[in-house]
């Protein structure tokens, strides 16, 4: 079933040959075809637009692939396999507002977690050194199945790993999560004391805003890295330029710029972006980007914003593998050696009516 996305995920992210782009469109195909042929809801909508998935064996065929828009999948569950063939289920926020529920078989779970150790891998992220770990997200043991505390417990398998320290903890007095200040400062402290370099993962405006409130300033060592994901949700006033925080975070924490890294990601297509050295959100061969007129919703040029379109095949148990969003973004360059397009976010069209996990965290930090 899986023949093709197998050879995709075997090859380099970032090594753009025309076998490689072969590989995704093969890979896309087989995908298409097997929600099509599982999934109701997908067949019906193939078939409205007259497309079927046999016919994609070229990268412009993609151009003209039927995309789902996101608010389905927080209105509706999609599962294009049997619910006894799930191995995990994803959830796009904590409590409140609407969902998305993502559903992970067992072969798509084993390939969400080749492609991010493959992708972080190519930007020179995976180690065979050990680290402490402070992650200002929830809590795994307790949150299960949400999409950011997987994401961070993913995070820290590539590297070896001392002690792991999830910063929104369960208040069972409180019914609730919430941010454990006193245990982040403490946790600082001990990984400064520790001869082991420390990795710091989670929502950005969390840990500057911690920063800030306590004057922190500790030397975590040149070693050490952070990846920041979610976004200043909540806290737009507050947020500086990426520029700005990576120095920021030298001068309070000791971690080089070069090694702090942005992530962009969302439950319903479960493809990382990562910054390169440069910042720059680099697009894999794993997936594909198009950006939408919000009026016309004709693809637009490279440099022109519009509605984010994201196609991926890695996931054969959740037919989202083409999925328009309302994320507001364009498609760019970079000079690093990584090549291939970039990913540049400008903000979310229209007011959200949602929640999504950053604003959910953050509410918890609040308390």
């Amino acid at each position: 079933m899986t023949q093709k996305t197998d050879l995709l995920l075997q090859t380099d992210p970032f090594d753009f040959t025309a076998e490689n782009s072969q590989f995704f469109i093969d890979s896309f195909r087989e995908n298409a075809l097997f929600h099509y042929e599982n999934h109701e809801f997908t067949k019906k909508l193939w078939d409205f637009f007259q497309f079927h998935p046999t016919s994609i064996t070229t990268e412009e065929d993609l151009l003209n692939i039927p995309y789902t828009m996101i608010h389905l999948f927080k209105e509706h569950e999609f599962c294009s396999v049997p619910r006894d063939q799930v191995e995990l289920t994803l959830t796009s926020s904590g409590t409140g507002g609407q969902k998305s529920v993502q559903f992970l078989s067992a072969k798509s779970l084993d390939n969400v977690k080749r492609l991010a150790l493959s992708i972080h891998q190519s930007l020179g992220m995976v180690t065979d050194n050990t680290y402490n770990y402070l992650c200002f997200t929830y809590d795994p043991s307790v949150a299960r199945d949400l999409g950011t505390a997987f994401t961070d417990e993913l995070l820290t398998n590539f590297t070896k790993k001392n002690e792991v320290y999830y910063a929104i903890e369960w208040r069972e007095d409180k019914n609730k999560f919430e941010l454990n200040e006193e245990g982040v400062l403490a946790a600082l402290k001990r990984f400064e004391e520790s001869e082991l370099p420390c990795r710091i993962l989670g929502f950005p405006a969390l840990l500057y805003n911690l920063i800030l409130k306590y004057n922190i300033k500790v030397n975590l060592g040149s070693n050490s890295w952070l990846q920041t994901g979610g976004g200043w949700k909540n806290y737009e006033d507050k947020e500086i330029s990426k520029t700005e925080f990576r120095q920021f975070i030298f001068d309070r924490l000791g971690i080089p710029e070069s090694h702090q890294r942005d992530l962009f990601g969302m439950v319903e297509h479960g493809i990382p972006y990562v910054d390169c050295q440069m910042g720059n959100l680099h697009i894999p061969n794993y997936a594909r980007v198009f950006i939408r007129d919000p009026k016309t919703l004709k693809i637009l040029p490279e440099g022109e914003v519009g509605l984010a379109h994201f196609l991926c095949s890695y996931n054969f148990s959740y037919p989202a593998m083409s999925l328009l969003t309302t994320d507001y973004a364009r498609l760019g360059s970079c000079t690093c050696s990584l090549g291939g397009k970039v990913l540049e976010l400008k903000g979310r069209a229209g007011v959200s009516k949602h929640k999504g996990c950053a604003i959910t965290a953050l509410e918890a930090a609040k308390g």
